[in-house]
């Protein structure tokens, strides 16, 4: 008689892109009611964050559940910023917006390709640390691309400070708990 190991299905990384997806078509939406280039840029890195989750190595550790409340909420965070007051926005501040927006999701967009199926939303250890491109240079390169492309919107309507500061608290956190499962 021979026995025949089975692998268990990976559940939650179909559940996380089904999530990323849907974070995608509402970044669609709202790019389509405002225009904003912040938006579109959301859209594809949630598009493309949800084809790497599907597609991402299992979990060696994870953190617990509260983390991935953190991770998700964090992740949605950008999707209620303010548009801009009719009216009010100029073509210097949006041109300063939408250079901010696409430093910050091209240095994310680099750490999508470097973490490549060790990808996740939520804190955990997939395989080794990355030290791979832009991971040889910063620690945390994704948080660091949000915080950047984020700083867009507080241009666009100042009071975006408010959820941006509530992004950059969450950031922290999810950085934390990460380099301590990596580490582990």
């Amino acid at each position: 008689m021979q026995i025949v190991a089975v692998k268990a299905t990976d559940y939650k990384k179909w559940i996380g892109g089904l999530i990323m997806l849907s974070f995608s078509l509402i970044g669609f939406l709202r790019w389509q009611a405002s225009g904003e280039l912040f938006f579109l840029l959301l859209f594809f890195r949630d598009f493309i964050a949800a084809v790497f989750l599907i597609r991402r190595e299992a979990a060696i550790k994870t953190g617990n559940k509260t983390m991935a409340s953190v991770a998700y909420i964090s992740s949605a965070l950008p999707l209620i910023y303010f548009s801009a007051p009719y009216g009010l926005e100029t073509n210097s501040i949006k041109l300063v917006a939408d250079l901010f927006a696409i430093a910050g999701f091209l240095i994310v967009t680099w750490a999508t390709i470097d973490l490549g199926t060790k990808l996740g939303v939520s804190p955990a250890k997939r395989g080794t640390r990355c030290t791979d491109g832009i991971y040889k240079f910063i620690n945390h390169p994704m948080y660091v691309g949000y915080g950047v492309a984020q700083i867009a919107m507080i241009f666009i309507n100042k009071w975006n400070i408010i959820i941006y500061s509530l992004s950059i608290i969450l950031m922290i956190i999810r950085a934390k708990k990460e380099a301590k499962l990596i580490n582990e």
